[in-house]
């Protein structure tokens, strides 16, 4: 298990590394002209980084920020995709829609963890007459983070703090369908799949007293983690959102950072 100081040191390369390959990239495309690039062009281009940067920090800075601390803590880090079969088998197909439409409309029948072992259970039909055909899952369905520890695969999705109903929603139809994925491929296997809200925005009130509707049709903690739920898995250190909050201050007062943005903004 990694030392607060190990995590630490892993927080600052892997934000100074994500954040200054980003700016490398946003500043190789052509910008349309506007005037004030005669008057204040660094600033533009800062907005302009800075701007794309809030955009997606999930596939920026909290995904490789991730990967990075869990490769630490001794996690293989799978670089792939889940695929989804070719044809999705009829069994699984109705069970995956009866579920998805339950747990939308109050979760009467299926809590999370019935909704996991109701999936698992369908595909037990793979064992004796295998699916062999999969491809590319279709859009919206991927796995951000995929670990793999003690026989047991991680999926993870990185989401914005500030969900609506509708993502939450979709949310839920992603997590269940990681699911049916998996074991409609490893149906002997075993699968944990959270979404991640990297943070709480409000730290003096609870995430789920605060995001819209609780967070339902989400399940908190057996479908979604918040903040050091999430970091603490992945680094094994207690306390991990506030060393990386320490690390991104230590970065700003050292000027490593500035001092890189600076030199591609000259």
């Amino acid at each position: 298990m990694p030392t607060n100081d190990e995590v630490s040191a892993l927080i600052k390369i892997a934000v100074k590394q994500s954040i200054a390959n980003f700016a490398k990239k946003s500043l190789k495309k052509k910008a349309k002209f506007q005037i004030l690039d005669l008057l204040i062009p660094k600033e533009r281009k800062i907005r302009s980084i800075v701007g794309g940067l809030e955009g997606s920090l999930g596939t920026t800075l909290w995904e490789p920020l991730a990967k990075v601390l869990a490769a630490g803590n001794g996690f293989q880090v799978i670089d792939a995709d889940l695929e989804a079969p070719a044809n999705i088998p009829a069994n699984l197909s109705s069970v995956l829609q009866t579920i998805i439409a339950d747990r939308n409309d109050g979760g009467i029948l299926y809590s999370a963890t019935e909704s996991h072992e109701a999936i698992q259970k369908v595909c037990q039909s793979f064992i004796k007459s295998p699916l062999t055909a999969f491809g590319k899952a279709p859009n919206g369905s991927g796995v951000d983070i995929w670990l793999v520890k003690d026989g047991i695969n991680y999926f993870f999705d990185v989401k914005t703090v500030q969900p609506n109903l509708s993502s939450l929603k979709s949310c839920l139809k992603q997590v269940l369908t990681w699911y049916a994925y998996f074991y409609a491929r490893n149906p002997t296997g075993t699968a944990q799949a959270r979404i991640v809200f990297p943070y709480n925005p409000d730290p003096e009130k609870s995430f789920w007293n605060v995001v819209i509707g609780g967070g339902k049709p989400l399940e908190k903690d057996t479908e979604a983690w918040v903040g050091n739920q999430f970091w603490n898995f992945c680094s094994g250190v207690e306390n991990t959102f506030e060393i990386i909050e320490a690390s991104f201050i230590a970065l700003r007062e050292s000027g490593e950072l500035e001092a890189e943005l600076n030199q591609l903004l000259s």
